[in-house]
């Protein structure tokens, strides 16, 4: 779209700018208190839309989790490095115990410290599954461009977020090309991996593999990325609690207290997770027992309990705010109790206190709403408030869903940070333009709006007769050869209705007619869109690979993630044209050859480039011959226009995934400064 100039704002000015004092007309986040920027806007739909998703991506950031950095003073994670120049990429594998269809992993940077303000997260790196523990056959969640100046965004304090697109697997592996240079080569650290299958974290627990880690007892350890404690905070959202939790103010630090409730029902448990007491006297403060123990049991009352562990949660520091996460791995039992065998001191104060308990079992927190019996000093008292699904200050959500909001969270961010500035750079420009064509507009209304009319007339000749030539040859590929097709299918339903004397059996010769018929309108509809200018950008293309998605893939699961911060910028007619049926014809084929049963469709920035990606679980590609090059080569010469790079990986049993890079710059329209 082009940039609005004076020339645009003439006609009608005048009248405009009369209609604007006395209507008024909102922008984005507020309403446009002067003239001047009401007749700006009207004249530049451009920074409308712009404002719009500025104003949106507020409201939508209002409404997620947010990240709250919390020091880990002990079992931060895991750092590792490259051990000499000549030594192999360094890598950290994950055994989850057994196969899980995996939906997302998350890589959770390690806590910011003074001497690395930019962090640690690797900068290159793949993320592989496998059902077997050598990795001879594995699945890439994600690689790396082969740019190797290229690397990824660093998340700074908000997870990275990727898609296993239900991928069944046992091990999960992370291999480091490029770290940071700190004194160690390749050097780099995480504080978590959590990989969740079904809505739940799956590897909380699980053992892992990182030869050569830089292991530091208590600080730095392999054991450490899967123990559920990250520096983000806990994991809450939405409503205020309606109370802080359960605090004892005990008589000596070995005063113990016992908090015991009965599931109902004999259950294989997954984890425990508790919540500290939150002291809001203090920033970094909350109250867990230093020294506790678990004990589980089959019966209701707690009797033949046996001890599952002594665990040492302060390490004669303070825990911070983070949840305590306590592996059971499918150990079965009806009653849990938890005796907090050593208090928290806070000067001459002996403090045991949780504010929320949670059991969890395939995927579910069955401790939900059980009442909790708590004993101290042989007194017993009924609580419902370690059971209520609140921490002492919020609601507690699922571990998966805390890690998407504040994954979004970072991108939207990021994407507002790019907006901002160019939002309020073209509002200052179409202002500047709105009041110079204001002031020409009132000595030259009559002359300037029949030169702007002769001159769009000269300069939209030759584009309208390249439009109307693509028009006649997109008509005549997509929408000549189905009526064709519709002409035969009628005749031979004629012959069947003459010949057979009744109508009945030519039902399916006309429910093929209609098919065909309605494809054929869809296809005009697609063309049709391809030629609408007023909606060429990014954000656009999206949005109807959406609607095309959910027309084609009925019989699918599916899903589109958008991780580009262009969104806002305008597409070329030809390269909108091409990525649109280069995607189209993708999906036609996992529609037709590759009985998936999961589509994954990606659009992302990689450096100056945007990548396309469509990958589904189905039979894959034909292993060679005119089959597999016909199927293909579509694709291929599509890739070939818009001068990108096609990349298709396909094995047979695990899918196929086509992935295009295109130079951002052979996409975006400039803008005409005519």
């Amino acid at each position: 779209m082009k940039k609005p100039s004076y020339r645009r704002t003439v006609g009608g000015a005048t009248l405009a700018l009369m209609a604007c004092l006395s209507t008024p007309v909102h922008a984005a986040e507020t309403p446009v208190a002067n003239p001047i920027g009401r007749v700006a806007r009207m004249f530049n739909s451009r920074l409308v839309e712009v404002e719009d998703r500025v104003s949106w991506i507020h409201n939508r950031i209002s409404s997620l989790a947010e990240p709250q950095e919390h020091s880990l003073k002990a079992a931060d994670g895991c750092r590792m490095a490259r051990q000499s120049p000549t030594a192999p990429d360094p890598q950290i594998t994950l055994d989850l115990g057994k196969e899980y269809p995996l939906d997302q992993i998350y890589m959770i940077p390690a806590q910011r410290e003074p001497s690395e303000p930019e962090g640690l997260f690797p900068r290159r790196f793949t993320l592989e599954a496998s059902k077997t523990e050598d990795f001879s056959t594995k699945s890439v969640i994600y690689l790396p461009g082969n740019d190797p100046r290229v690397f990824y965004p660093n998340p700074e304090l908000s997870p990275a977020k990727f898609s296993a697109r239900g991928i069944t697997a046992r091990y999960v592996r992370l291999v480091v090309h490029t770290g940071r240079n700190r004194g160690a080569s390749d050097l780099f650290a995480l504080s978590e991996l959590v990989v969740v299958s079904g809505n739940r974290p799956v590897s909380f627990g699980s053992k892992v593999d990182a030869p050569g880690s830089l292991t530091i007892p208590g600080l730095w350890a392999p054991e450490y990325l899967t123990d559920g404690r990250m520096p983000l905070g806990i994991w809450q959202s939405g409503a205020m609690s309606p109370n802080r939790g359960d605090l004892v103010d005990a008589s000596n630090p070995n005063d113990e207290v016992s908090w015991s409730f009965d599931l109902g029902q004999k259950a294989p448990l997954d984890h425990l997770v508790l919540f500290p007491y939150e002291l809001s006297e203090l920033s970094e403060g909350a109250v867990l027992p230093s020294q506790l123990s678990v004990w589980v049991s089959d019966n209701a009352d707690g009797s033949e309990a046996r001890q599952v562990g002594d665990l040492d949660t302060l390490k004669n520091e303070v825990t911070g705010k983070i949840p305590l996460v306590i592996p059971l791995h499918g150990l079965e039992a009806r009653s849990i109790r938890i005796t907090g065998n050593r208090a928290w001191s806070m000067g001459n104060r002996n403090l045991q206190g949780l504010s929320e308990i949670q059991a969890w079992s395939d995927g579910r927190n069955i401790a939900l709403g059980k009442p909790v019996t708590r004993i101290h000093q042989g007194t017993a008292t009924n609580l419902a408030s370690l059971t209520d699904g609140f921490s002492s200050v919020r609601q507690i959500i699922g571990v998966d869903v805390w890690l998407s909001q504040l994954s979004e969270r970072w991108w939207l961010e990021r994407e507002l940070a790019q907006l901002t500035p160019m939002c309020t750079q073209m509002a200052q420009e179409s202002e500047l333009n709105a009041t110079w064509g204001s002031a020409v507009a009132l000595g030259l209304t009559f002359l300037i709006p029949v030169v702007i009319v002769e001159r769009r007339r000269l300069i939209s000749k030759n584009q309208l007769d390249m439009l109307r030539k693509r028009i006649a040859s997109d008509l005549h590929d997509d929408i000549g050869s189905n009526l064709g097709s519709i002409s035969l299918i009628a005749r031979t339903a004629k012959k069947d209705l003459v010949r057979l004397q009744g109508p009945e059996e030519v039902v399916d010769d006309l429910m093929e007619v209609e098919s065909i018929a309605r494809e054929s309108s869809l296809a005009m509809r697609d063309i049709v869109w391809l030629l609408e200018r007023r909606q060429d950008s990014i954000g656009d293309l999206v949005q109807r690979m959406r609607e095309t998605a959910s027309r084609l893939l009925r019989e699918v699961d599916y899903t589109i993630e958008c991780q580009s911060t262009k969104v806002a910028s305008k597409l070329t007619l030809d390269a909108k044209r091409h990525l649109f049926l280069f995607y189209k014809e993708a999906v036609h084929n996992i529609v037709k050859h590759s009985r998936a049963r999961n589509v994954a469709i990606r659009l992302a920035d990689q450096g100056e480039r945007l990548v396309l990606e469509v990958h589904d679980d189905g039979i894959g590609l034909p292993p060679g011959g005119d089959e597999r090059s016909g199927t293909v080569h579509k694709l291929q010469e599509r890739a070939r226009v818009l001068e990108g790079q096609l990349h298709v990986e396909s094995q047979s049993g695990v899918g196929t995934l086509l992935r295009l890079v295109v130079r951002r710059a052979h996409l975006i329209a400039r803008p005409n400064l005519s």
